[in-house]
């Protein structure tokens, strides 16, 4: 018969308890998604990079290395690689040769490709409905689609290191046979070179390679933005489900809490009579302790099997925008065990604090049954017999139950926390590509040549410099470029949108927030190349936010760095120049990342749009518990003040008013909150990128949270309502007359 008990109330106040039982299934739900999901992908790269040798750096001469001299000399394994862009239509695919020593191809299905065949990258041929056997025209030459190759060196696939987000619509990799590539490559700009191995003195290293073949570039692993963007995202996923599911769970504990004590409070009549009846208080506490079980029973289970389930479709999602191949699923059993019976841990803990006070209490005292918490002499506050009945009676049920304010001012706060975090995450990305490459960055395309030129052979072009250094005493890589002082294609504006005169040295803002620089300070950088050290005095911040970089212009960056007067390296335009290929390190047009940015719009918004729904639901289910375990508590009261002749209206404002003030309270909370949180995206998770987002919280940004929590608080409050114009004073007296 006490078996049943349990689930007759929660049957009974299904109101109460389902959201609790949601709010648990949504924590043990996310927390399983996020962590098989981190767990595969980590793993699977670990296991991918190791196998199939990823590069320790790389980098690119002018003339031809020594390879079997230089492996010899620091012990290291150098491989030369090629490649060439096939373009067609709007699509660029880039073939590399097989590679044997360093970056080798893992084929994720089909077969390696022999003489007239390539694989290519499956998120490419996914998107653009090519399959294996099916045959290209690579420059009139047909070849055969072998199978899907994933490369160690290119698991964040774009097509220039500057690109934010990759594009598997218009831009893919593939391999091929080096005799076949040799059809498509008569010569070459620069010579290439992967290195895996330690080498114990980088800059000697460098220094040796420039001395003997003149160094282009050097670029470790860690600063490769193709493969550090997969190691930070895979870093920053699991802590980010620990925060949600631990806060999602520390909101429903307290729930339980105060629905348990409720319970508790309301059933001691009937908790004496089966003491009476010879049930003893093991027994009797038995009762209480299912609740937990059963909240843990239906919520987390279902939400950790569930989590386990679609955890395919989010590492699907996932995997569409770094390219890890998930040779193998793994089954976490740490993380199951986590996700499914963390939730029991916190729900037992809650359910023992609410039966405490039972558990202290002699058989007499509980069959004698609590009187109703009243006003005590500490709440006779003298300002408050000034006020209005309905105020009064308002403030009293605050004061007196103080946990379910806090509970829904929390609650609220982190809901405004997710939604002004999503809704400024979606607005910051279209601001930084939109405002960033329309009204900063002007020029449609660019190209930087493999030597430095004196000739500015081509009109309706700007030239540029262009120089990478390390910040001293940290691997913090910063670009420094040197643009033509009245440049119409490179616009600089300060943070109040004033164009900046490009005198002295400026830095972006994004490299400002990564250092914490300001106007004034003395930077010192390094050369990556020759190891040259530099000072450089901050003369202004500009509103940039894309790239840990500087500006000068030209002719002082030349003569500050010891290069020719007039020289350059790149060149900046605004219609297609027709320099040969040969004389060409990169060519990037503009328009490909703002395809990329555009076709990774829609599955953006999908994980938006999941927050957005997250946080409305958890603002709504939190207030609605709390409004309906008041209005079940008071429905005596309610039925007497309906006979006393009180509207609906005027009884949700009477008892449930104070539900405006914690609402509103936990929402201004939830701004100093976000922006606390910004401050730690800013400084750590995007510390090692080369980008900043702008994602300080404007009025616009806040007024739409605002508006979104306040639906749901709105509709919380009509469904309380409802319950409230249900109360019928005749059954409620004939209920206690019996």
């Amino acid at each position: 018969m006490l078996n049943k008990i349990p689930l007759r109330i929660m049957w009974r106040d299904k109101s109460h308890f389902i959201g609790i039982i949601l709010l648990v299934f949504l924590a043990s739900f996310v927390y399983n998604i996020f962590s098989v999901t981190m767990t595969n992908v980590d793993i699977n790269y670990k296991n991918f990079v190791e196998k199939y040798k990823q590069e320790n750096f790389h980098f690119i001469t002018f003339f031809p290395i020594d390879i079997e001299e230089i492996e010899k000399k620091y012990n290291v394994e150098i491989e030369e690689k090629f490649n060439f862009d096939y373009n067609y239509d709007d699509k660029t695919i880039r073939f590399f040769n097989i590679t044997e020593k360093v970056n080798n191809p893992l084929i994720l299905e089909g077969k390696i490709p022999s003489l007239g065949e390539v694989a290519i990258d499956p998120n490419f041929s996914q998107n653009n409905n090519l399959k294996i056997g099916d045959t290209i025209n690579i420059n009139g030459i047909p070849f055969k689609i072998s199978g899907y190759v994933a490369l160690p060196d290119y698991i964040y696939i774009t097509k220039n290191e500057t690109d934010i987000l990759p594009d598997p619509s218009h831009f893919g990799v593939g391999i091929m046979n080096m005799e076949d590539m040799k059809k498509f490559i008569s010569s070459v700009a620069y010579r290439y070179y992967m290195v895996r191995g330690k080498v114990n003195d980088i800059d000697s290293f460098k220094a040796d390679i420039n001395s003997k073949y003149n160094l282009i570039s050097f670029q470790e692993k860690d600063e490769n933005w193709r493969i550090i963007v997969t190691e930070k995202k895979v870093e920053s996923g699991k802590p980010l489900s620990y925060v949600m599911a631990f806060t999602i769970l520390l909101i429903s504990s307290l729930l339980l809490f105060i629905v348990l004590r409720r319970i508790i409070n309301s059933m001691h009549r009937e908790i004496g009579t089966l003491y009476a009846l010879g049930y003893t208080k093991g027994e009797i506490t038995r009762i209480y302790i299912m609740f937990p079980f059963y909240i843990w029973l239906f919520g987390a289970i279902p939400g950790g099997i569930l989590g386990y389930i679609y955890s395919d479709s989010f590492i699907n999602l996932y995997v569409s925008f770094i390219s890890v191949p998930i040779v193998e699923k793994i089954f976490p059993v740490k993380d199951l065990f986590v996700g499914i019976f963390l939730p029991i841990v916190f729900m037992g803990f809650s359910g023992f604090f609410a039966i405490r006070d039972l558990l202290r209490k002699k058989v007499v005292e509980i069959i004698k049954g609590e009187a109703e918490k009243a006003f005590k002499v500490k709440f006779r506050i003298g300002f408050l017999d000034k006020l209005s009945f309905k105020l009064r009676i308002m403030i009293k049920h605050a004061l007196l139950h103080p946990s379910r304010e806090i509970v829904i001012i929390l609650g609220v706060a982190f809901s405004a926390l997710i939604l002004m975090y999503g809704i400024t995450a979606g607005s910051a990305l279209s601001n930084l590509v939109y405002d960033t490459f329309q009204n900063t960055f002007r020029y449609n395309y660019m190209y930087v040549f493999n030597f430095y030129q004196k000739d500015h052979r081509y009109p309706n072009s700007e030239r540029f410099n262009m120089l990478s250094f390390y910040k001293e005493g940290t691997k913090t890589r910063i670009t420094i470029y040197g643009i033509e002082k009245k440049s119409q294609l490179i616009v600089l504006r300060d943070n109040k949108r004033n164009r900046v005169d490009l005198e002295g040295f400026v830095i972006s803002q994004a490299l400002a927030d990564k250092l914490n620089l300001k106007e004034g300070d003395m930077l010192k950088v390094i050369n990556t190349i020759d190891g040259k050290r530099y000072s450089l005095k901050i003369s202004k911040i500009v509103d940039l936010f894309v790239g840990n970089t500087g500006y000068m212009n030209l002719e002082e960056f030349n003569k500050t760095f010891g290069l020719e007067d007039g020289a350059f390296i790149g060149l900046y335009s605004i219609d297609k120049l027709n320099i040969p290929e040969e004389e060409l390190i990169v060519s990037m047009s503009k328009s490909d990342l703002m395809k990329a940015f555009e076709d990774s719009t829609e599955s953006v918004n999908q994980i938006l749009q999941m927050m957005y729904i997250v946080s409305f639901f958890m603002a709504f289910i939190i207030i609605y518990i709390l409004s309906s375990l008041i209005i079940t508590e008071n429905r005596k009261t309610l039925s007497i003040f309906k006979i006393l002749g009180f509207r609906d209206g005027e009884l949700s404002t009477m008892f449930l008013g104070f539900n405006n003030i914690s609402f509103l309270f936990g929402f201004l909370i939830g701004i100093p909150l976000y922006s606390s949180f910004i401050k730690y995206i800013v400084n750590v998770a995007l510390r090692d990128l080369d980008f900043s987002l702008k994602m300080y919280a404007g009025f616009k940004d806040i007024w739409l949270t605002f508006i979104i929590l306040f639906g749901a608080f709105i509709l919380s409050k009509y469904l309380s309502r409802r319950r409230i114009g249900k109360i019928s004073p005749a059954i409620v007296i004939k209920e206690q007359t019996e």
